[in-house]
């Protein structure tokens, strides 16, 4: 797939989109607007909708063999995910809009949304926050270690799910700790690639030496490497907020009824 000739296809989706007298404006974002698609990449396409629909729409549609994944929205449901988005620490929202290409904008609201969506980033990073692990969540870390240390001493044949799916979670709580949006699909660039944190807007994350064990754990392939690896790593974070000792750990709460 060619990148010169997407906007002729999104044209021709453009022309065809059944809603098309509700459309103020159209924003692209992506791979072919940031850089390096693959045959793999779809165009990620903004539909901006007038304000006085009451609906929303996603799909797809293949045109000539590109593949288009389109939302379309109203400005004050855009407005809306941008708000969601930054209360669940995670920037996807914003960052489509900060580094799409605006194609048809009506009456300049898609303008505002992308001034918006920098906006929101720029203070987000710029904000300072203090990171913090909960007992609980250091609680979860420790006990995740010994679930995968039981599967690896037994030899469970599904040990590198099990690794995996831990790996995830542990990587998850971190990222909350520090206040980072988090994906698996860019965390090993976030580390690894100035590319991809171009292309998603992130910065470099605070500790060096947590960030290296993190990729070792991602690229490990032998389970003895692994095992050790999760261990370090599960280690390493739990001291980086102040250590965790399973004996006498308790959570006191109200009632949930």
């Amino acid at each position: 797939m060619k990148k010169d000739n997407w906007q002729e296809k999104l044209n021709i989706f453009l022309a065809d989109f059944e809603h098309s007298s509700d459309v103020i404006g159209v924003l692209a974002c992506g791979s072919y607007i940031t850089g390096a698609p693959n045959s793999h990449s779809d165009l990620d396409v903004h539909v901006i909708l007038s304000n006085a629909v009451d609906y929303r729409q996603r799909g797809n549609r293949i045109i000539d063999g590109l593949l288009i994944e389109y939302f379309a929205n109203p400005p004050q449901q855009i407005q809306k995910y941008f708000a969601d988005d930054l209360a669940e620490k995670s920037l996807m929202s914003q960052v489509q809009f900060a580094t799409g290409q605006i194609i048809t904008d009506l009456h300049g609201e898609v303008k505002v949304l992308k001034e918006t969506a920098l906006s929101m980033i720029s203070s987000f990073y710029a904000e300072e926050k203090t990171a913090s692990m909960s007992e609980m969540a250091k609680y979860f870390l420790w006990d995740m270690r010994d679930d995968l240390q039981c599967a690896y001493e037994t030899n469970r044949p599904d040990f590198n799910f099990l690794y995996f799916n831990l790996l995830d979670k542990m990587i998850s709580f971190y990222m909350d700790a520090i206040n980072r949006p988090y994906t698996t699909k860019a965390i090993h660039g976030n580390i690894c690639d100035e590319v991809v944190r171009r292309k998603y807007l992130l910065k470099e994350l605070p500790d060096t030496a947590i960030s290296t064990l993190i990729t070792e754990c991602i690229e490990a392939t032998e389970k003895a490497h692994k095992i050790t690896l999760f261990q370090n790593l599960t280690e390493a974070i739990l001291q980086k907020f102040g250590g965790f000792n399973v004996d006498g750990y308790k959570l006191h709460s109200s009632l949930d009824i």
